[in-house]
């Protein structure tokens, strides 16, 4: 697919302005003209999905602790854990969102929760996981993917940096509607490439005024994921 404008996506809300993936972070997006929230969810032992972008809180693993024990935790540092369904209804009618699937396990049990406060046409999955993309699709083809490009694996450098370059047999496994690869992935002709295969490109994180000019204009890239929607916004003349 292709976007018939460039999408300034807020990183986990404005994240460089408020504390991540809260719901102020996701106002101040708003507030500031932004397309798109970039977020991130996880679930908890007790089966609560929450929007939180980090594998473990003050050393504790997410997936170890109740949601109520989170929210103690999150506390201790000045900021409150949404639920999935609180940051659903918060965006709904607002502003489109993208929900970075971290891990797999629960993907059916997410979709449900999403396609029940959100149309097709509010809101994209995104994931490392290939497998979690498959799965999507199977569930609902109408969902709008993107294939996560630039995460390290020590273990597999040079295969994995391989399929990130030139990721088209990832993309046709996953039925991926856009790619969204890390900007230092920006190279061999990336983009051209993608734009060959009609698909758009949707560049992270891109926060420094120098970078976000070069992604834009050198690059010309479809979809910009930034901490500050404000800079990007700001360039574009928006």
């Amino acid at each position: 697919m292709k976007f018939k404008k460039t999408m300034v996506v807020a990183h986990r809300g404005a994240s460089g302005h408020a504390p991540e993936n809260t719901l102020l972070a996701f106002q101040k997006a708003i507030d500031m003209g932004a397309d798109c929230i970039e977020t991130d969810i996880r679930r908890t032992k007790d089966g609560i999905i929450v929007l939180f972008h980090d594998e473990k809180i003050n050393g504790k693993k997410v997936n170890e602790i109740t949601f109520e024990e989170l929210r103690a935790e999150a506390s201790k540092k000045s900021f409150q854990v949404p639920t999935l369904e609180e940051g659903l209804a918060y965006v709904k009618g607002k502003i489109l969102i993208d929900i970075e699937f971290k891990e797999d396990g629960y993907v059916r049990e997410a979709v449900d929760i999403i396609r029940k406060y959100l149309s097709h046409d509010e809101f994209f999955i995104r994931s490392f996981e290939d497998q979690v993309l498959v799965q999507v699709k199977e569930i609902d083809p109408k969902i709008t993917t993107a294939l996560l490009l630039g995460r390290d694996k020590p273990e597999k450098p040079i295969r994995t940096r391989l399929s990130e370059f030139f990721p088209g047999r990832r993309l046709r496994r996953t039925k991926a509607d856009f790619v969204s690869p890390h900007y230092r992935l920006l190279k061999f002709f990336f983009v051209t490439r993608m734009n060959l295969r009609k698909c758009s490109v949707s560049v992270w994180t891109v926060n420094d005024e120098k970078l976000i000019k070069k992604v834009l204009f050198r690059n010309k890239v479809d979809n910009v994921v930034t901490d500050y929607p404000d800079r990007v916004l700001k360039y574009l003349k928006r």
